[in-house]
């Protein structure tokens, strides 16, 4: 009886080990390049220069599409730095298939926290979505 337990939790350990995602190389990533950095007026009315800092990519295969991970580092600064305030950061992830029709989309809205006596703060966001076989990847802040 042992023995049949045994045998039965290797198989199903042995078969969960086909559930692991088959990473794929990443479709191409655009920033444009009046998408990928602004400037924007803070709750405070200062200027602040929101832009991309860095961005990492993981991809599998999903069928025909790929899931596509991205976690984009974005990079808040500012002169005065007086006072604590908030600026407002929208961020748009879209996928495209070859004739750049719109396939999936992400999007993040948030105001970003700027601590007295930070000039530069940076926060990361992630975002999940599919890409379509021969698509890109656009990303952009407004």
């Amino acid at each position: 009886m042992i023995r049949v337990f045994i045998i039965i939790i290797f198989i199903f350990l042995y078969g969960c080990s086909t559930f692991k995602k088959d990473a794929v190389e990443c479709p191409k990533l655009i920033a444009p390049k009046k998408a990928a950095e602004i400037v924007v007026n803070s709750e405070g009315n200062s200027p602040v220069y929101i832009g991309f800092r860095g961005v990492q990519k993981f991809c599998f295969k999903d069928g025909d599409d790929i899931e596509m991970e991205l976690s984009i580092n974005i990079r808040a600064i500012r002169n005065d730095i007086t006072k604590e305030d908030y600026v407002p950061v929208n961020i748009s992830v879209v996928s495209v298939d070859l004739n750049e029709k719109e396939f999936d989309r992400d999007e993040f809205s948030y105001s970003q926290f700027l601590l007295k006596g930070s000039k530069i703060v940076d926060r990361a966001t992630t975002f999940e979505l599919k890409v379509p076989a021969g698509g890109q990847v656009l990303v952009g802040i407004k």
